[in-house]
């Protein structure tokens, strides 16, 4: 069961747990959406970083393939 909790119109208090949360809806969107696109940002920085080293390595097998030839 929630209760709400003095003098904060947004909060609730969880009676089994005591946690206080967030009532505001809006809020708890605008959250997660945030979050997700920082989600996105963090995989496609992974893939980027794995991108160049792939081309690194890449580079570095060519340029000892073209001195042996």
């Amino acid at each position: 069961m929630m209760y709400k909790v003095k003098d904060h119109n947004n909060l609730v208090r969880d009676s089994s747990n005591q946690a206080v949360l967030s009532a505001d809806k809006e809020k708890l969107w605008e959250h997660k959406s945030k979050k997700q696109i920082k989600d996105n940002l963090d995989h496609l920085n992974k893939e980027i970083v794995l991108l160049k080293s792939d081309f690194q390595e890449i580079k570095f097998l060519l340029q000892q393939i073209a001195s042996k030839g």
